[in-house]
């Protein structure tokens, strides 16, 4: 996947102030995130975000809110523990 160094960042609308309606946003936002790694020459896919950290920032505007999803791939050298690691 990628280096540390790397950071990927968008921003999506949504025209409600209310968070339940921001699915939308939020989902093509990290669609866009996985294109932008792709784009950078990252072999990744929807997959290798499990784990990973997603950081989300909401800004009001007038008709509703700014949804901004940021992303640095961690170096695969250093994986996260799978879901089933933490399982006893």
């Amino acid at each position: 996947m990628a280096t540390m160094d790397r950071k990927f960042s968008v921003t999506e609308e949504s025209s409600s102030k209310h968070p339940h309606d921001w699915g939308r946003a939020m989902a093509v936002a990290i669609s866009r995130l996985v294109e932008m790694a792709h784009e950078a020459g990252d072999v990744v896919e929807d997959e290798n975000l499990y784990g990973e950290d997603l950081h989300l920032f909401v800004r009001e505007t007038e008709e509703g809110a700014d949804i901004t999803m940021s992303w640095t791939p961690r170096d695969t050298k250093d994986p996260s523990p799978k879901r089933s690691d933490w399982e006893i």
